[in-house]
Parts: C-alpha cells; structure tokens; sequence
C-alpha cells in the first residue's frame, strides 16, 4: 500500500468540506447527516407536540359526535379515531420525551397520515351531502404536513403524496362529480407544490445553518497556538466517537504524541522558539487527518493526541512511524536532547475495540502506558499496544514528574 499517497493537506473541517461541496439533495455525508437529524427534531419538538395534541383534541371532540350519530359509517369513524388515531398520537406524544428519534419520526408519520385518511372520508362524505366547504380542511391538513410536522422534505413529500391520491381516490370511488373533482384535484396540487417548495427552502436553510453554527463553534474548540483542537473540545469528540464505534463494533485508534526534551528546549532557545516548534509539530500531526471521523488535538502542553477511527489498515499501523520520521526531517536543531541533537517525539499508541467492558478512559490510558514506555526505552520511538493484548497499569507516565519531557 502507497502509505505516501496519503499525505496530503488534511480538510480543515467536515463542516466545511461539505458547505464547499453543497447538499442539493438534501443530504449530507452519514456521519453529519445523523447528526443533522437529530439537531433538526429536537429543533421542531415543540411545534410538532402542539399539533398533535390540537389534532388529539380534535379527532376526540369528532369521535364524540360521531359516537351520537345513527349512520354507518360514523360508528365506523369514531372506532378509527378511538382505536388508531388517538393511541397513536399519544404515543408520538411520549415518545418525543425519550430521544428516539426513529421511532418518534414513524409515529409523527403514521399519525399524519391517519388523519389524513380520515379526513379524507369525511370530506368526500361531506361534499356528497353538499358540503364542499369541507374540502379547505384537506388542502389545510396538506399545508400542516409539509410545514408544521417538523418533518423533513423527502418524508413529507411521501406523506402528501399518499394523503392526496388517497383523497383523489375516494373522490372517484364516490363519486364526485367530474367538474367538482378537477377542480379539487387542481387545488391539491398547487397546496403540494407551494408547501413543497416552502418545505424544501426550510429544509435547506436549516442545513446550511446547522453547518455554519458548527463552524463557529470550532473556532472556539481550536487552540489559538497550533491551530488544531483543543482539550475540551477532544474529550467531548471522544464521547461521541466512542458511542459510534461500539453501535458500529469499529476499532478506533488512539495516540499521544509528546515532544522530547521540551523543558529543556524552552530553556535553551526561548519561549518564542518553543512555540514555533509547537506549530511545526502541530502541521505534521495536522496532515494525518485525512478522513471525516479523525481529529488530532493539543490534549497538553507538549502533547497531542490523534485519533482514527477505523480498522487498523496499513495506513493506521504505519503513520505513527511516518510522523516520528517527518518531526525528525524537519531538521529543527535541539542540543539539549540526550538522544539526538535535533527535535524529536515519542509515541504511544493504542488500537482499541470498543466493548462493554471497556470505557474510553480506558483507551486513553492504554496510549499512555505506550507513551511512558517509548519514553522508558529511550524516546524518539512508537509503542503500539493492542486491546486485549494489554494489561493496563496504572498511568505511570502521567503520574510522574514530567518536567524532563
């Protein structure tokens, strides 16, 4: 495998690739588009909770007149609105409360629908009966599903679809009179069109806000000297990462990378060099990311740290020794090193498969028992440890004085 081929400038952010490449469709890549879902549910919880407690009110105070009536097909109405329409509202209803965001989605779209078919035949009974006045609840129930649900474009555009031609349906089964059911049917499509295009627009905007926010929100997880994430901001990554990769059973590969005799080239070539250092470093390390769910961050001081998320393919198990190599080759001088007259970093890596019985703190710490051992033998070297190979000590390396770097 051309492990060189992959040195390329590393994307400064997924966020931003995807604003540069566009969402048309109205999807972004996997990862941004899960999350995208869910900040855009939570977002419209509590327009899509008023509308189905209003349409539970509803559907009760009609089955309730319904319950009175002699006819047929009233009895048959409000054993639909009793048995279906309601429970299924109500479970929405709860559901919206416990983050389901699946399962909360099929129930938002089984009740649009319920009541769409229902209404649907009381409408065409209604226009039967003289009442076409009746048909404005329909076009007004076509507008609320493709705007006031908080459903996305693609669902919503499903759901109208198959509430009009449900409608249309009965309309000629009943049936209405040609004239009358032009048309109605004219009006139905112009409501889809117009809610449609409205829908779309929503949609689109929100996407591209969702990006913009996340944009901004990583000048603040950066770190003003190098450029790459912060600490805070690589802790809240690894949560999320480390939730993914045991939902998706995908290894993940962490390292710590620290740079060599630090203390000592502060003292010997000023702060101002130092931090000059820091950035050369930081630019190798950058050019590793090279895929959407990898992040490298200054996790302290002198230290960084790396994460990939993936099997452990050739790439993988090669970079920490091309990274080793690049510090090495850029040359800078340090003639405070015991190892080498020229700056260097040490390396601890580990290649961990999440499972139940093992926590994030747990990967981290294996790194650093690789990391304290690279340090141990001599510096300027990689240690990679495998899960389930390993028996975690205790954080030697943190836990001592680093000040010797």
């Amino acid at each position: 495998m051309d492990i060189g081929s992959h040195r390329q400038r590393a994307p400064g952010s997924m966020y931003e690739d995807q604003l540069r490449m566009g969402f048309g469709g109205l999807r972004f890549s996997d990862f941004l588009e899960s999350e995208f879902r869910d900040v855009y549910a939570r977002e419209n919880y509590q327009k899509s909770r008023l509308v189905l407690a209003l349409c539970a009110i509803v559907v009760v105070a009609v089955t309730l007149v319904h319950v009175v009536s002699d006819n047929s097909s009233s009895v048959s109405m409000s054993h639909l609105g009793l048995t279906a329409m309601v429970p299924v509202m109500l479970s929405a209803l709860f559901v919206s409360y416990l983050n389901n965001r699946f399962l909360y989605q099929t129930l938002l779209i089984v009740s649009g629908l319920l009541v769409g078919v229902a209404g649907s035949v009381i409408d065409v009974q209604a226009s039967l009966a003289g009442q076409g006045y009746y048909f404005a609840g329909q076009v007004g129930w076509i507008f609320i599903l493709w705007s006031m649900l908080g459903l996305l474009f693609l669902p919503a555009a499903a759901l109208c679809l198959v509430v009009s031609l449900f409608y249309l349906g009965c309309a000629v089964y009943a049936p209405l009179p040609p004239e009358q059911l032009f048309f109605e049917a004219f009006m139905l499509l112009n409501a889809n069109l117009l809610g449609g295009y409205s829908c779309f627009k929503i949609e689109h905007a929100a996407r591209r806000t969702f990006l913009e926010s996340r944009l901004l929100n990583q000048l603040a997880e950066r770190d003003g000297l190098t450029g790459l994430y912060n600490r805070r901001a690589f802790d809240e990554y690894m949560e999320r990462i480390w939730r993914q990769s045991r939902r998706e059973n995908t290894p993940i590969t962490v390292m710590l990378i620290d740079i060599d005799h630090f203390k000592a080239y502060n003292d010997m070539y000023g702060h101002q060099a130092g931090d000059d250092a820091l950035k050369q470093v930081a630019a190798v390390i950058s050019s590793a990311v090279q895929r959407p769910l990898d992040i490298a961050a200054r996790y302290g001081g002198e230290e960084f740290a790396l994460v990939l998320y993936g099997p452990a393919t050739d790439y993988v198990t090669n970079l920490p020794e091309m990274l080793r190599e690049d510090v090495l080759h850029l040359g800078t001088v340090h003639e405070g090193a015991t190892h080498t007259k020229f700056l260097t970093v040490s390396i601890g890596v580990a290649v961990v498969s999440p499972d139940a019985g093992r926590s994030q703190a747990g990967a981290i710490q294996m790194a650093d028992e690789a990391l304290y051992q690279a340090k141990e033998e001599g510096r300027n070297r990689v240690v990679i440890k495998m899960s389930g190979t390993t028996v975690i000590e205790t954080g030697r390396f943190r836990a001592r004085n680093r000040a010797a770097g």
